[in-house]
């Protein structure tokens, strides 16, 4: 299934990308010139009526027998002359491939249609004023007349439209006549009919292929469909209303019933146990990928795919799933083997500060009790509620606005959910609880941008929202003095950054090399800061890297796991910290692993990447 969703998600960008282009070209041809996009506006009727002598035409029957391989004979006028057309060769359109020759029809001489003639055919057909500039013989394909196969004559006029006129080179007949404005429409014809390679024609390859495309993104549409509500995610709003809670009896691992409690059906089960204050690990926040909210339930519930996933067989035959992929419609009972302990705090927003073009920094202090302490790298699961959210952050300071142009403006509303988020500074260093958070984005249109990441960002000073937590799962081990290597790129800064705070306070003069990746400077997170604590700290050691660095720079260059690499012979005995973008991490796995670094000397945190 997990491949099935990659396949729909890509053919839904290739179909969307093909039918903005269908909107828009079709848009142009309603508003368009149609008069000026026929490419005729110096386009007259050519005059042939000239006077036949009908006592010196050639009888059609001499010229048969003294010509061979003729299919057909017509008597027509070219340049006031009249003339034998013989067709030698004939398809069923005129632009198809077919052969002709031209006769005089008072002599039976052979007439070729030479420059000469070309260029006083296309006059003949042209009201304008300006000269002829150049002509040429062209073989197909024509860029003008894509559907041509037949060779012609191109006679192009030096006028305020580029005109060219097109004469067949065996029958003269006048083909064509166009010019700017007629390839202007052409250009949207050949989007709107996807006729990339030029053929003149809606019936092609391309077409065929977007065919099949579409087809296959309707089925696994179909299909991904059927297994959410198989699953139970497709709820009826008339169904809610009846019935909007379900009391369920909540056992321990050991079997033993811990309580009662009403869940709201609105919610998945990660979500809904957190209302009664009753947390279950979750590093992805809700996601399905980190397969840690275990539960157990009845074996007749459906499986998502992500239980699939992180269950065996056997697991999932006694009932084993994910929190986060079920909300409570069904159940009874329901067994809980990893409870966290960890409490409900209410904090308030004190700084909101944009630290690169996307990612904020919040300062927030705890206004439901004491200030805790927690183990540097730790994080809390944020409470969002219901709401109304904005794809483009507010209060966006003018250097970062061309950073957000291309993003459509769009309000939205949310349900509640919950997500998690690394503490950026060290519980010994400050009291406020403080994160780096990147306003996530929408990857198409038909997905909400990260409703979390905006809802936190957006919030003003003063604002109140609930926290779940600390949950410490990530951080530095203690009685030991070993060289601490830490890697991180964008907003994975956050639990790296709370663990230097955490060791620099320490004053253990424990070795720290900080490896952080960004694409340009703008992007360097708290640069001054750390360059300050370089300089005033001898164990720390700082190493900025860009992937997109102008020439200005002076700094490493490329990717940081790339220069952890050529630096990797000092640092063999180290430990590993690792917080980022996944790619990032499983391409530093792998390179730690090259050079025989044992995994229990490898830490990482993968939420908040």
């Amino acid at each position: 299934m997990p491949m099935l969703k990659k396949i729909h998600k890509w053919l839904s960008l290739l179909v969307g990308l093909q039918l903005l282009i269908w909107i828009g070209s079709g848009l142009f041809f309603n508003l368009m010139d149609h008069d000026k996009s026929s490419g005729n506006q110096y386009r007259q009727r050519i005059d042939n009526d000239v006077k036949i002598d009908a006592t010196r035409l050639l009888e059609p029957k001499v010229i048969l027998n003294n010509v061979s391989g003729v299919i057909s004979i017509k008597q027509q006028v070219v340049l006031n002359q009249p003339v034998y057309l013989l067709t030698h060769k004939k398809s069923l359109y005129r632009h198809f491939v077919n052969q002709y020759s031209l006769l005089d029809a008072y002599t039976g001489e052979l007439i070729v249609i030479d420059q000469t003639k070309a260029n006083a055919i296309a006059l003949s057909s042209y009201s304008g004023f300006a000269q002829i500039r150049s002509t040429v013989k062209l073989l197909p394909p024509i860029d003008d007349i894509s559907r041509e196969k037949n060779m012609v004559w191109q006679i192009n006029f030096a006028d305020d439209l580029n005109t060219s006129i097109y004469v067949n080179a065996e029958s003269g007949r006048l083909v064509a006549h166009s010019n700017d404005d007629k390839r202007f429409a052409d250009f949207f014809f050949m989007l709107h009919f996807m006729d990339y390679a030029g053929e003149g024609s809606f019936n092609n390859i391309q077409i065929i292929i977007f065919a099949i495309f579409t087809l296959f993104l309707a089925l696994t549409g179909f299909i991904w469909t059927v297994e959410l509500a198989r699953n139970g995610q497709y709820k009826f709003n008339f169904i809610n209303n009846v019935k909007r809670t379900q009391q369920v009896k909540l056992f321990d691992k050991n079997k033993q019933l811990m309580k009662k409690v009403d869940l709201s059906h609105s919610n998945n089960l990660l979500d809904a146990l957190i209302e009664h204050d009753i947390a279950l690990p979750s590093i992805c926040g809700g996601g399905g990928s980190c397969g840690s909210c275990r539960i157990q339930v009845s074996s007749k519930v459906a499986i998502s795919s992500a239980d699939h996933h992180h269950f065996t067989d056997n697991e999932l035959k006694q009932g084993f799933r994910l929190a986060c992929q079920h909300s409570c419609e069904g159940l009874t009972e329901l067994t809980l083997p990893d409870v966290i302990e960890a409490k409900k705090h209410t904090i308030e927003l004190t700084e909101s500060r944009f630290i690169s073009p996307s990612i904020k920094e919040l300062r927030f202090k705890i206004v439901s009790g004491k200030a805790f302490s927690f183990k540097a790298g730790a994080f809390v699961r944020f409470v969002i509620p219901a709401a109304k959210g904005c794809s483009i952050p507010l209060n966006l300071p003018d250097e970062f606005k061309p950073h957000w142009h291309h993003i459509e403006q769009l309000d939205y509303e949310h349900l509640a959910c919950t997500r998690s988020y690394s503490l950026a500074e060290s519980s010994l260093t400050t009291s406020e609880l403080v994160f780096t958070i990147k306003i996530q984005t929408a990857p198409e249109q038909t997905i909400l941008p990260g409703v979390a990441s905006s809802y936190l960002c957006n919030l003003a000073v003063g604002n109140k929202v609930d926290v779940i937590g600390p949950f410490e799962e990530f951080f530095a081990t203690p009685h030991t003095n070993k060289t601490m290597v830490l890697l991180g790129a964008g907003s994975g800064m956050a639990p790296l950054k709370s663990l230097i705070d955490e060791q620099l306070s320490l004053n253990r003069n424990r070795e720290l090399h900080f490896f952080y990746g960004a694409r340009m400077e703008g992007d360097l997170l708290y640069r001054n800061e750390f360059e300050q604590l370089a300089k005033s700290h001898e164990n720390f050691h700082y190493y900025p890297t860009l992937s997109q660095a102008n020439e200005n720079w002076q700094g490493a260059r490329g990717y940081a796991q790339q220069v952890l690499a050529n630096q990797f012979e000092s640092l063999a005995m180290s430990e590993f910290y690792l917080c980022g973008p996944q790619a990032l991490m499983n391409e530093t796995i792998e390179l730690l692993k090259s050079y025989n670094v044992d995994s229990s000397s490898i830490f990482f945190d993968t939420f908040n990447s």
